[in-house]
C-alpha cells in the first residue's frame, strides 16, 4: 500500500487534521469548556507530486474548510468534524485535468482520523481516478482500515498517469 503517495495527494486532509490538533492544544477556559469551536478558512494548495507517476504532476487549487471542535467540561479536546471542498487542476506534459474533492474528517481525542467521501476525484470529460468511501487513519498516519475504492492511496495510479501522458 503506497500510503506516502496517498497522503501526499490527500494533503488537504492532513493539513486539516493538523489544524484540528492545533485547536485541540489551544487553552480553553472553564467558561468556554463545553462550547464547541466553529472554524472556517480557505487554503491555497500547490503541490508537486513526484510519486504518483514517472513524471511530476503540478497540483494547484483551493480548499474551503469548515469544522467544529468539541471539548469536555474540563476543556480537553474530544473530537472534531471537518468538511473540505477542494477544487484544483492537475497538470503534466501539457495536459490539465480537473480535480473536485469533497470529504469529511472525524478526528477523535486519541488521534484517529475517519475520513469519508471523495478525497480524490479527478476528471477529464469522464472519470480518471477516484478515491471514495471510508478510511481510518491511525494517530501515526498509517492506515488502519479502508472501505471502498482508493486507487490513489493504494498506489494504483496507472489511469492518472495515462491521462496525463
Amino acid at each position: 500500500m503506497n500510503v506516502v503517495s496517498g497522503r501526499l495527494r490527500l494533503g488537504l486532509s492532513a493539513a486539516v487534521a493538523a489544524g484540528a490538533f492545533v485547536l485541540a492544544l489551544m487553552p480553553v477556559t472553564a467558561a468556554q469548556a463545553a462550547t464547541p469551536v466553529h472554524f472556517s478558512f480557505t487554503n491555497t494548495v500547490f503541490i508537486i507530486d513526484n510519486t504518483s507517476c514517472t513524471f511530476p504532476i503540478t497540483i494547484s487549487g483551493q480548499a474551503s474548510i469548515k469544522g467544529t471542535a468539541f471539548f469536555d467540561a474540563q476543556g480537553n479536546f474530544q473530537n472534531a468534524i471537518i468538511h473540505t471542498d477542494g477544487t484544483s487542476t492537475d497538470s503534466a506534459n501539457g495536459i490539465t485535468l480537473t480535480e473536485n474533492d469533497h470529504f469529511e474528517d472525524f478526528i477523535n481525542s486519541a488521534g484517529y482520523d475517519k475520513e469519508t467521501g471523495t478525497p480524490i476525484h479527478i476528471q477529464d470529460g469522464g472519470l480518471v481516478i477516484r478515491d471514495a468511501g471510508y478510511i481510518l487513519f491511525n494517530p501515526d498516519g498509517s492506515v488502519a482500515f479502508i472501505h471502498g475504492p482508493h486507487p490513489q492511496l493504494e498506489g494504483d495510479t496507472a489511469a492518472l498517469c495515462a491521462a496525463l501522458s
